[in-house]
């Protein structure tokens, strides 16, 4: 039976309660993650917050997300226009050698929301974690239950670890998980 510790991350990226959302924005796009637990000063899991929480945020305020001069310059433009591959009028694609990029494009934004808004007012705390030695099918049956996409992985009250909905696919992908 294949269990969470066989499927999860070990090496766990965490944010502070205290930290801006602007150094979650960095923190995620740095990492190339989607979100990350939250923890408090003396390192006690407290949360988790994601991407989508800061999607949230800047829906709140229109002006927590101000485009940089020239990004989607032209906005009439059509998107699906493939005459014209440098228009990008909602910032999805990005050209490769875009100058936009990551912490370029966050220090582009002005002050808002994501300076004066601290992780611990946009995360969820933390009311539920999985074991390690649970098995991957209760895991998946509390990700579809929750309708999230991460969970941490908790021995008592230590953070040991933590699985997503893509450490299950891939281990589908890898056969690894039998019928």
């Amino acid at each position: 039976m294949l269990t969470v510790r066989d499927i999860m991350q070990s090496d766990v990226v965490t944010v502070t309660k205290d930290a801006t959302a602007r150094h979650l924005a960095r923190l995620l796009a740095d990492e190339e993650i989607s979100g990350v637990p939250v923890l408090d000063s003396s390192n006690a899991l407290v949360g988790v917050v994601s991407a989508t929480d800061l999607v949230r945020l800047a829906a709140e305020d229109s002006t927590a997300v101000v485009r940089p001069a020239g990004f989607g310059a032209n906005p009439m433009a059509d998107p699906d226009d493939d005459d014209d591959p440098e228009v990008d009028v909602y910032g999805f694609f990005l050209p490769e050698d875009s100058p936009f990029r990551g912490q370029t494009l966050l220090e582009e934004w002005s002050d808002g929301p994501f300076d004066s808004v601290a992780v611990a007012d946009i995360m969820t705390p933390i009311s539920f974690s999985v074991r390690p030695d649970s098995p991957v099918s209760e895991l998946c049956h509390f990700l579809v239950r929750g309708r999230i996409h991460r969970a941490v992985v908790a021995e008592g009250e230590e953070l040991v670890g933590i699985v997503t909905s893509a450490d299950v696919l891939r281990a589908v992908a890898d056969g690894r998980l039998g019928s």
